[in-house]
């Protein structure tokens, strides 16, 4: 009996250690909530290496919002942008915006690139990046998963029925007070341990049932349609936005149309390039069609690159060379594998197109995955937090008792 009631002790003691860390972490998620709200903090992942070596792919970095009169030249800053994921890059140059005098325009850079963005970004609040943990994202990543929820919810569960199981004493004998209109003894621990047992364990399901659940639907963004004019080659391109957005087993289209008005006859020659700062686990594949592709349908449609790993080293491959009177619509399906990892480098795509005197180049507006991806944490962190109110309640009715 004795062997028995030690190793039972050591149970009890092993879970009040656990819900002991569990409300020492929800305590931790509290604080993190309360910073986010009154200085306008947050936490954001990065998935590609645009900003190496300053911040490598799979960093996870602590962000500050800031008005953007406060933004200096050197900066690493993430800027929102509607309708797509926002991008963290490096300030290196910041102008006026005549007639708003609360807003900059400001030129970003990654570090590890050799330009400068397209274009410059006119803000009015931006989120200046406070420090950055190296290797950090993948573990961020993957507290928003229903399985580490759920885990967590039962780890809680089962602590509190450990700590809290009703269990009879020998020698101690249930007493009641009827003036007192209550019990006392170790019939009312047992019943005060089972309620708040039971309360506790109500609170943590409760919450991963509702954190759990799926976000609402979003209306689906309408694809873009970029046109570049050079002298003699136009392309079209029409960009889907879930190309910056990509997750394992999804894929993504992008349809560039090559058109020339030359005065004399000639030759276009229309290549494709990548890079990236490091190998990517995406797949191409493109088709070719002389009339614009329609719900992914032409009626003569070619192979020019068969299913194969996207180009990083940003080598011009030759997809074709036509007539300049001809007309070319290529379709550019981009993938990510199922057993894709957490972190996917930065990859741009060109088409390129030059003859007849001209060349014209264009790809998808903040290549195909954006630097600073925001982490999926609120829902662990709520789930956090449900399992410290529980664990501080359930302690608290314990040490009481």
């Amino acid at each position: 009996m004795a062997r028995r009631e030690g190793a039972r002790r050591g149970w009890t003691a092993v879970a009040d250690g656990g819900l002991t860390v569990a409300a020492v972490l929800g305590a931790a998620c509290i604080v993190l909530a309360i910073a986010a709200v009154l200085f306008d903090v947050r936490i954001v992942l990065f998935r590609t290496g645009s900003m190496e070596p300053t911040i490598p792919a799979g960093s996870a970095a602590l962000v500050r919002g800031i008005p953007a009169a406060d933004v200096g030249v050197g900066d690493v800053v993430m800027v929102e942008r509607e309708g797509e994921l926002p991008i963290t890059h490096r300030v290196v140059a910041v102008a006026a915006v005549p007639g708003a005098p609360d807003a900059r325009s400001i030129t970003m850079r990654g570090d590890a690139n050799a330009t400068d963005d397209p274009a410059p970004y006119e803000v009015t609040h931006v989120r200046r990046v406070l420090f950055s943990v190296a290797g950090a994202a993948p573990v961020l990543a993957a507290a928003g998963s229903p399985w580490v929820l759920g885990g967590l919810t039962l780890a809680a569960t089962t602590l509190i029925v450990v700590v809290f199981w009703p269990r009879r004493r020998r020698g101690v004998a249930a007493s009641t007070d009827p003036a007192a209109g209550g019990d006392t003894g170790e019939g009312g621990t047992r019943r005060a341990r089972r309620a708040s047992g039971v309360g506790a364990a109500i609170v943590l399901v409760a919450g991963a049932a509702v954190f759990g659940a799926a976000p609402p639907a979003r209306a689906a963004p309408v694809d873009t349609e970029t046109i570049v004019q050079g002298e003699v080659i136009r392309l079209t391109s029409i960009e889907s936005p879930q190309m910056r957005t990509l997750a394992p087993g999804t894929g993504a289209v992008w349809q560039v149309g090559v058109s020339a008005d030359a005065a004399s006859p000639g030759i276009i020659t229309v290549s494709l390039a990548g890079t990236a700062a490091a190998p990517s686990p995406l797949r191409l594949e493109v088709s070719g069609c002389p009339v614009r592709w329609t719900s992914d349908r032409c009626p003569e449609s070619a192979v020019l690159v068969a299913d194969s790993a996207v180009p990083t080293d940003g080598t011009p491959r030759v997809l074709r060379t036509m007539p300049d009177d001809a007309q070319l619509w290529l379709r550019i399906l981009v993938s990510m594998p199922s057993d894709a990892g957490p972190v996917v480098p930065e990859v741009h795509l060109t088409v390129r197109a030059t003859g007849a005197g001209d060349a014209v180049s264009t790809g998808p507006g903040g290549g195909l995955a954006a630097t600073g991806l925001g982490a999926p944490l609120g829902a662990a962190a709520v789930g956090v937090v449900l399992l410290a109110i529980g664990a501080g309640v359930a302690l608290r009715v314990r040490r009481r008792t």
